[in-house]
This record gives structure tokens, sequence and C-alpha cells, in this order.
């Protein structure tokens, strides 16, 4: 069996950040921590998996699956054709999907409340 990768996740993390244009408060807010507390997840070797969670919804990455690189002629059972989706892809999928949904959701809001914000200024 395969080892688990030896992976630095605040380095993970803090390169998915630096591509996402978040800002430091933003990213800090959608994760549920302070501004000034966002350096000590770019630096740390690891990480709570509730914390890991919303770090992955905030910056729309599964870093869980950094830890699931499992190598498909490892596994094999009768019914299994060799193709490793069978096993993670059908749950990688639905999260993906899922935070898809939600990024999605959170953009309409945003484009309410604009669209909201321009009828108050033509109105004035």
């Amino acid at each position: 069996m395969k080892p688990i990768p030896d992976i630095h996740i605040g380095e993970e993390i803090k390169s998915r950040f630096d591509k996402s244009g978040l800002t430091q408060k933003e990213f800090g807010s959608r994760i549920g921590m302070p501004q000034q507390n966002v350096s000590r997840v770019f630096n740390g070797e690891s990480i709570d998996t509730k914390r890991l969670v919303a770090v992955s919804r905030a910056l729309n990455f599964n870093f869980f699956e950094l830890y699931a690189s499992i190598d498909h002629h490892e596994v094999h059972t009768e019914s299994d054709s060799g193709d490793i989706s069978v096993l993670v892809g059908d749950a990688v999928l639905a999260e993906r999907v899922r935070l898809l949904e939600k990024i999605i959701a959170e953009k309409d809001e945003r484009i309410a409340e604009l669209k909201e914000r321009i009828e108050e200024l033509k109105a004035k």
C-alpha cells in the first residue's frame, strides 16, 4: 500500500489562496477565523478536519484529495473494473457539485443585492 503523501497543507492552502483573489480578511471570514490568525493556517503542517472543510469551501478546492492518492493497481475486488473512480469518484464529484451550487447561490444573492442597489440609486 502506498504511504500517505508528505504534504505541507498550509503551503497548499496558501498556494490556492494566492490564486483565489480573496483578501485575508475575506478568507478569514469564510473559514470562521480572524484575519490576524489566517497566517497560522498558511504556516501549519496540519489542520483540523472541520477547518479543512471550511477552507475547501472557501477556496473551491477539495484539499482532502491531496491525501487520497490511491494507485488503482493496488485496489481490486471481484466487481472492480480497475477504475478508481468507482471508489472515490462519486463522492468527490458530489462534493464539487455541492460546492459549485453554493458558489452559484452566493453569486445569485450578490447579483440580487447589486440590482437592488442600482434601483435605489436610480430612484435618487
